[in-house]
């Protein structure tokens, strides 16, 4: 049986895409926002656990905007990628505990493998609220491009795995020593060892970006995030975000995924085809228009609010 193909946008709160005009004027609140977008696409990924944890009221008011059908990716906190983040954005006993400003950037370095640890099984009650209620997709770690291949780093991917319970973890990395001849077969042995998914890239191709490889390491699927083609705002380290992902796709260039995605099809139970560029209503435009590749119709039942927190039927 092929596996299902799920497509989605990596926010749906973006301040560019409120502005768009992609949402009716009417809908104005998070929750009616998120109602909206899941009449339009079966998926999202959560952008904003990355800047802080979620707390698990925002898992229910998630599950509650959206129909039973609709599946979460949730982005990793920084700290846990190891990206600065501000300490504002900690709990308040580890602000306590860390003593700085609000205003003051940390590391992860900077924390005690017991605070490490309290923090990620406190970023994990809020997933393991979707993941229990059968709405969690996969749990994202990004890696900045000076994370590179190592003992050291492979070692992390598997404490990774090992504090994460039965958690769908997805896995990308942006430093091209990780698909290095030498370590190429070794990462993805850990990947499948780990049952952790490759997160497949399409990106611009630079000096230190990674290519468009796409192999399968996890049993329960697999992620493509697609980040656009913005060459220029790539190869500018001034440039800011919004420059980096200013692109949209034309449909020749996301034809150039088809065969791969209905060959990959065959081999997996989920795929995940997640727009990342971010930028006005541009990923909205991509992802809809790899549903028209694809061939897509609205899955029968999907859309239209929940309403209420259901678990499914008793097992």
């Amino acid at each position: 049986m092929p596996g299902v193909i799920r497509i989605g946008t990596c926010s749906w709160t973006d301040r560019t895409l409120l502005r768009s005009g992609f949402y009716p004027e009417s809908v104005s609140t998070p929750a009616s926002r998120l109602a909206f977008y899941a009449t339009q696409f079966d998926t999202v990924e959560v952008d904003s656990s990355f800047y802080a944890l979620p707390n698990p009221e925002n898992a229910v008011r998630w599950l509650t905007s959206t129909p039973r059908a609709f599946a979460f990716g949730v982005k990793s906190f920084a700290l846990f990628t190891f990206h600065r983040t501000k300490v504002a954005a900690l709990p308040r006993w580890l602000q306590e505990e860390v003593g700085r400003g609000p205003s003051c950037l940390i590391r992860r370095e900077e924390l005690s493998p017991e605070q490490r640890l309290r923090l990620y099984e406190e970023f994990l009650q809020t997933l393991e609220i979707l993941h229990n209620a059968g709405r969690l997709a996969y749990l994202l770690f990004q890696f900045p491009p000076y994370w590179h291949f190592s003992r050291e780093s492979l070692a992390y991917i598997k404490r990774l795995r090992q504090v994460s319970g039965p958690i769908p973890l997805a896995l990308e990395v942006r430093n091209n020593t990780w698909l290095a001849p030498k370590n190429r077969g070794k990462f993805y042995e850990v990947l499948r060892d780990e049952n952790i998914a490759y997160v497949a890239v399409d990106e611009p191709q630079l000096d230190w970006t990674v290519s468009n490889e796409w192999p399968l390491t996890a049993e329960w699927g697999t992620v493509v995030r697609f980040h656009g083609r913005n060459r220029a705002g790539w190869s500018n380290p001034r440039a800011s975000v919004l420059e980096k992902f200013d692109y949209e796709y034309d449909a020749s260039e996301l034809g150039e995924w088809e065969e791969a995605i209905r060959e990959t099809q065959r081999n997996t139970k989920s795929i995940y085809l997640m727009y990342n560029n971010c930028v006005a209503d541009k990923a909205v435009r991509g992802a809809n228009m790899m549903k028209e590749i694809l061939g897509f119709s609205p899955p029968s039942g999907l859309y239209g609010r929940q309403g209420h927190l259901d678990f499914g039927p008793p097992t």
